[in-house]
């Protein structure tokens, strides 16, 4: 790379002629004048000239740039500078506390009473939410008085009645009569949610003072569950008698003892239980 940059040659330099002086002639020696004797005798036949070329100007210099060493430099020079001027200190060097603790006081204001006037007209004009009424819907008779004696006498073991369970909207209970054949004894309920895709036995309770000398009553509680409390659900059961010479089972002449959950929406806060 070129730090000059030269001019053309077209006008760059300029002729001009002159004569011999005399001292040039003076500073020869005296053997370099014989020795040029006889050029200067021919010499003193033409017209002497000396030419000389003079430039018309000096060349220009350019100014270096700046290497990417000298940025670098001037580039650290300024970073080290602002850098210099940052500094970080916390508040407890200084003797102040690191945490600033405010304390909000509630008080009472407009606001809350325009809020509370707005409530109340609202409610005016709100729809009441519909809360749904459960009806637990038994699809089969059991059979009572005389029916239900000949029946337990026949199978050894009957389902004598059922009523809604208290406070459980979606439960209800049930009294099972059975033949006193053996002292030793257990009823079981074997229901199902799903088509008996599953199926669990519920034991059911000896109920206190039921012997009548021929025979005796358990009860037992089955209940509606998620996901089986849409409406149209449905639990069927029946149910196994132990004794010590041998098992009877009760199933509704074979149909299974079925129950259906009903469903409807009202406005009341409260369930209602319907058999």
């Amino acid at each position: 790379m070129s730090f000059l940059t030269i001019p053309s040659q077209e006008g760059l330099f300029k002729t001009i002629k002159t004569g011999k002086s005399g001292e040039d002639a003076d500073s020869r020696s005296p053997m370099d004048a014989e020795d040029n004797q006889n050029d200067d005798d021919d010499d003193d036949d033409d017209d002497t000239e000396d030419v000389r070329f003079i430039p018309r100007c000096s060349p220009v210099p350019r100014k270096r740039g700046a290497s990417i060493f000298d940025e670098t430099a001037e580039y650290m020079r300024i970073h080290l500078a602002l850098s210099a001027g940052k500094r970080v200190s916390f508040a407890d060097t200084t003797g102040g506390d690191l945490v600033d603790v405010k304390e909000f006081v509630a008080f009472d204001s407009d606001d809350e009473d325009s809020i509370a006037k707005w409530d109340e007209e609202e409610a005016k004009y709100r729809k009441p939410e519909l809360e749904p009424i459960y009806h637990v819907l038994p699809e089969f008779h059991a059979p009572t008085g005389n029916a239900l004696l000949q029946a337990v006498r026949t199978n050894k073991v009957e389902v004598e009645q059922m009523s809604p369970a208290e406070n459980d909207p979606l439960a209800f209970t049930g009294v099972i009569r059975v033949l006193n054949i053996s002292f030793h004894k257990a009823v079981y309920v074997r229901s199902t949610m799903d088509n008996w895709a599953t199926y669990f036995d519920h034991p059911a309770e000896y109920v206190p003072g039921s012997h009548d000398g021929e025979t005796d009553k358990f009860s037992f509680k089955l209940s509606f569950a998620p996901p089986y409390t849409t409406h149209g659900s449905r639990i069927e059961f029946v149910v196994r008698y132990e004794t010590s010479d041998g098992d009877y089972w009760a199933n509704n002449s074979s149909m299974n003892y079925v129950v259906t959950l009903s469903i409807k929406p009202s406005s009341k806060n409260n369930f209602h239980r319907q058999f």
